[in-house]
């Protein structure tokens, strides 16, 4: 069955691959082609290998399963053939051991049908794995196919998935650059604890160095003046020069 679906990959992988050869000696005639006629024949082009590769990835499915079951046969036969190594192996030891003589007819029929079913479970072995290989190179193929698409087109059967370029991405691993980050966020602390400051010591008392609400005139400790905001007050509010009718 394998076999069968392989070959119909292959022949679909052959078809795609003479589409494509097509389509790019079309496009190195387009300069002296009449413009109808390269749409015309860029479309049926294009809509036939479009279908080849619909088919392709309808098989896909079909050889994933058959590459997943000949990987469950290769993993049971693997422990079959580790159970009859250990056979021959025991009784190998046992011989040495002097447990069996070497011309015991029942002993050396024992260990040589032991060695035999050992052999073949190790040929069976290669051939599972043999096949499994071919089938994940025709994967390969498929999804090189798949993924190229029909050429000067957009539209692919294997959607495409937007990423971020790395320039846009941080990577959290970087411990350089959490630090900067960090280091950079506790600058931007101390600067606006800084300017808090400054704006509170503005109202501060002269007297006795209460930092006082910025309306206040009197302090609230000492009800010293705040001789600085009756400063402020003056400039900005020049009552020389109003003119007050009483």
């Amino acid at each position: 069955m394998a076999e069968v679906l392989e070959k119909k990959i292959l022949d679909l992988l052959d078809r795609r691959e003479e589409l494509v050869g097509r389509l790019n000696n079309l496009e190195t005639m387009k300069p002296d082609t009449n413009a109808r006629v390269y749409k015309k024949i860029r479309g049926d082009y294009s809509t036939k290998l479009q279908d080849v590769l619909e088919k392709i990835n309808e098989k896909r499915g079909s050889l994933e399963t058959k590459a997943e079951e000949l990987t469950n046969q290769i993993s049971e036969k693997e422990k079959i053939f580790t159970d009859q190594s250990d056979q021959v192996d025991e009784l190998q030891i046992r011989a040495k051991l002097g447990e069996f003589n070497h011309d015991n007819d029942e002993f050396k029929n024992e260990l040589n049908q032991a060695e035999s079913d050992r052999d073949k479970t190790s040929g069976a072995l290669d051939k599972l794995r043999k096949e499994l290989s071919d089938l994940n190179g025709v994967l390969s193929d498929v999804d090189h196919a798949t993924s190229a698409g029909v050429p000067g087109m957009d539209n692919t059967i294997q959607t495409k998935v937007e990423t971020k370029s790395e320039e846009d991405v941080i990577d959290l691993e970087d411990d350089d650059l959490v630090e900067e980050v960090e280091e950079a966020k506790i600058d931007n602390l101390d600067m606006d604890v800084d300017d808090i400051k400054d704006e509170s010591d503005e109202n501060k008392c002269p007297n006795c160095g209460h930092v006082n609400p910025p309306h206040l005139v009197v302090c609230e400790e000492c009800n010293a003046e705040l001789e600085d905001l009756s400063q402020d007050l003056d400039d900005e509010f020049d009552f020389d020069d109003m003119d007050v009718d009483i």
